[in-house]
């Protein structure tokens, strides 16, 4: 009865919500159950933030593409493994009313001895004809003419720590040779751009198509292209060259706009790959952590409780003010994680991202999401431990 009396006499001094003077009453016990919360609201944003990585290094590749339509295998699942298809069939576009250009493009995987260390890094090497300027990349637009020279190319200094000190090297003396590990043949870094390193690759090289057919004859055959650009003179209906193209090619082709080709590869990790069932079970399991922690520590303090909500009861104050303060309680719960636990996953973004040179960004989308999940799960737990205060009843206490 005494504990009752204090609160509702600093309720009364310090005009304070009741819930937040029961929560404080046990400092103990609120920093274990903001802890617990916190720790489930920072898997949640791990889960989302890993994700989010995936497909942006999936799709910043497309993003950077100038070109109205892209023409791709129907073979092709994803960034990370092209299929190729004759280049015969990218000319036939040229026919095509309102169509202006079409430019072959080649992506292949090369493994490349690593600076200083015997272990051979990973490298996405996209090769194109320089004067087509497929990339929409500053640095890689002002650094065009060097690709006309044989063996030269560019290294993407966003890849991760695998690639060992390119970009470093590059800086310091203006280029670097490389050795590709499967045949000893040697390039040239001449340059460097930022585009990001991609679950299938350390990182990214660039240069002309005859180069890139040259580093990587193992994995292009002859007369075919990975990828076809299209861009459509001026006037031009995209949605029209489209369907006729579509029409044209049938089954041999897939005939996308960027637009499309970005949600294809987003929906292939969501979906069509474990990716995107592992990080959603990770979500549902952070989300399951945080409810148990919140339902245990509301029914708790409830049953210690017991007595001083009977009183209430008993005093004349109505069911729904007591249940209020327990939502308070959950409420105050989740807050109180919810800012700890988005401050922390920043900073774990920023480290993540300098260290694999995979993007990835805290974001409103994901700051609203994650705090929707921590307050719900804390709304739905209060109304579970709710159901203890039935044996709140005012007889018991006289």
């Amino acid at each position: 009865m005494s504990g009752l009396r204090r609160l509702l006499g600093r309720l009364n001094l310090a005009d304070l919500p009741l819930a937040w003077l029961q929560l404080k009453r046990q400092p103990i016990r609120y920093l274990v159950a903001v802890t617990g919360i916190g720790f489930a609201a920072l898997l949640m944003y791990m889960q989302l933030g890993f994700q989010s990585g995936l497909l942006n290094s999936a799709t910043t590749f497309y993003e950077a593409l100038g070109a109205d339509l892209i023409l791709i295998s129907p073979a092709t699942l994803n960034s990370g493994n092209f299929q190729q298809f004759p280049q015969s069939l990218l000319y036939n576009a040229l026919g095509v009313e309102g169509v202006r250009q079409a430019i072959p493009l080649y992506v292949a995987n090369v493994n490349v001895q690593k600076l200083k260390g015997v272990k051979p890094t990973s490298l996405r090497l996209i090769g194109y004809d320089p004067d087509s300027q497929v990339l929409n990349l500053p640095d890689v637009l002002a650094q065009s003419d060097l690709l006309k020279t044989p063996n030269y190319v560019l290294f993407d200094t966003l890849g991760n720590r695998n690639t060992g000190p390119i970009a470093a090297a590059v800086q310091r003396k203006g280029d670097q040779v490389l050795i590709l590990s499967d045949f000893s043949k040697t390039f040239r870094v001449m340059g460097l751009f930022r585009l990001g390193s991609t679950f299938a690759a350390d990182s990214n090289l660039i240069s002309s198509d005859t180069t890139a057919i040259q580093l990587a004859y193992r994995q292009i055959n002859e007369g075919e292209i990975s990828m076809g650009l299209i861009r459509l003179g001026s006037g031009a209906s995209s949605a029209r060259v489209q369907r006729f193209l579509q029409r044209q090619y049938g089954s041999e082709l897939q005939v996308l706009t960027k637009d499309e080709l970005i949600a294809q590869e987003r929906d292939y990790w969501n979906t069509a790959s474990s990716f995107g069932v592992i990080f959603g079970f990770g979500t549902i399991m952070g989300l399951l952590v945080g409810g148990v922690v919140v339902y245990q520590v509301l029914y708790t303090d409830v049953s210690d409780h017991l007595k001083e909500y009977a009183t209430l009861k008993a005093m004349g104050f109505a069911d729904r003010f007591i249940l209020i303060i327990v939502i308070q309680e959950a409420f105050l719960l989740g807050i109180s994680s919810f800012i700890p636990a988005t401050i922390i996953s920043t900073g774990m973004y920023a480290f993540l991202t300098a260290a694999s040179g995979i993007r990835i960004e805290m974001t409103s989308d994901k700051t609203a999401l994650v705090g929707a999940l921590t307050l719900g799960v804390c709304a739905a737990s209060s109304a579970i431990a709710i159901r203890r205060l039935k044996d709140a009843d005012p007889a018991s206490v006289f």
